[in-house]
């Protein structure tokens, strides 16, 4: 029988204990089975044993990653014999160095997911990004906590989905609740018959990737870069934004297709603003549903002073 194995990440501080505990006391997800709990973390306080007893959970405390290895992994195994295990892990430490480590033949790795605190987020995505890279890139969910009705989501949204596109989000309230973010609360007029995007490029982007059906049949004004592409059938070229993934070093062009009568005019680099109609379409390598544009007409323009898109 596989033994599931559930990662949380995360900076000190930052809510992963609470999550934790929260999951195990969910009688949906904790129906008695035994779990073991391997924390990396240094000086943390441990965890409350009435609270390990009623939730059958044996814990074992790591101040550096050296002192895993495979052999010790599988003495754990023997000792416990869990059904399902946990990993409160350190955010500082890079994450492959954990699962770089060979585990039981059982232990299969379902998720990861990383907490962050969203009122020190811009603190720290400003002077640590290459710390929040390794934080968020392996997620599979995000949990922004400590949201309140100032916290702009837009704004964590887009600088999460710059470094990790497929991660699932949750903003959770200050009270524990969970808070979805709206349309109203986007920076442009989804109900306009024209959508125009202009320092809200990232933005768009992002909730047209997550959301393609709410775009669907939208026409939409944005200004971008043309990259041509070998394997685009001559209809085709791809209009984006350079955006900052981990590092200033590190840019990639976000954009999506545009099919055009006008595509084996376009140069590879040239700058368009361009005014199209999105459509929905399956895309194989992103295994969903991806918006396309349908060029209804453009002008070429000077490249914008500041073409890099931050998400910030």
């Amino acid at each position: 029988m596989a033994i599931p194995v559930y990662i949380f990440c995360g900076f000190l501080e930052s809510g992963k204990t609470t999550l934790i505990q929260t999951t195990l006391r969910d009688e949906g997800f904790n129906e008695g089975e035994k779990t073991l709990l391997l924390v990396f973390e240094e000086g943390i306080e441990e965890y409350d044993p009435k609270f390990l007893k009623e939730t059958n959970t044996n814990v074992e405390y790591f101040d550096d990653l050296s002192q895993l290895n495979t052999d010790i992994l599988r003495e754990l195994d023997n000792k416990y014999t869990p059904d399902r295990v946990m990993v409160e892990f350190n955010g500082t430490w890079n994450i492959d160095d954990f699962l770089d480590i060979e585990m039981p033949l059982d232990w299969i790795v379902v998720q990861i997911l990383s907490t962050i605190d969203a009122s020190t987020f811009t603190n720290y995505i400003n002077n640590m990004r290459t710390f929040m890279f390794n934080v968020i890139n392996p997620a599979d969910v995000i949990v922004f906590n400590r949201c309140d009705e100032d916290t702009k989501k837009a704004y964590l949204r887009t600088n999460v989905k710059s470094i990790n596109k497929g991660a699932q989000i949750i903003y959770e309230m200050k009270d524990g609740t969970i808070s979805p973010m709206t349309d109203e609360e986007m920076p442009f007029d989804l109900r306009a018959d024209v959508i125009e995007i202009n320092d809200d490029y990232g933005l768009w982007y992002m909730d047209a990737l997550d959301n393609a059906r709410k775009y669907d049949g939208k026409t939409v004004v944005i200004q971008g870069r043309v990259m041509r592409r070998m394997e685009d059938p001559d209809d085709i070229y791809v209009i984006g934004r350079k955006a900052m993934v981990c590092c200033a070093e590190d840019t990639q062009l976000i954009g999506y297709m545009v099919k055009s009568k006008h595509a084996e005019q376009m140069v590879d680099g040239d700058w368009l603003q361009l005014k199209a109609k999105m459509h929905v379409v399956y895309d194989e390598e992103y295994r969903g549903e991806v918006p396309m544009l349908e060029e209804i007409s453009y002008k070429r323009i000077p490249p914008l002073k500041e073409e890099l898109v931050y998400f910030s």
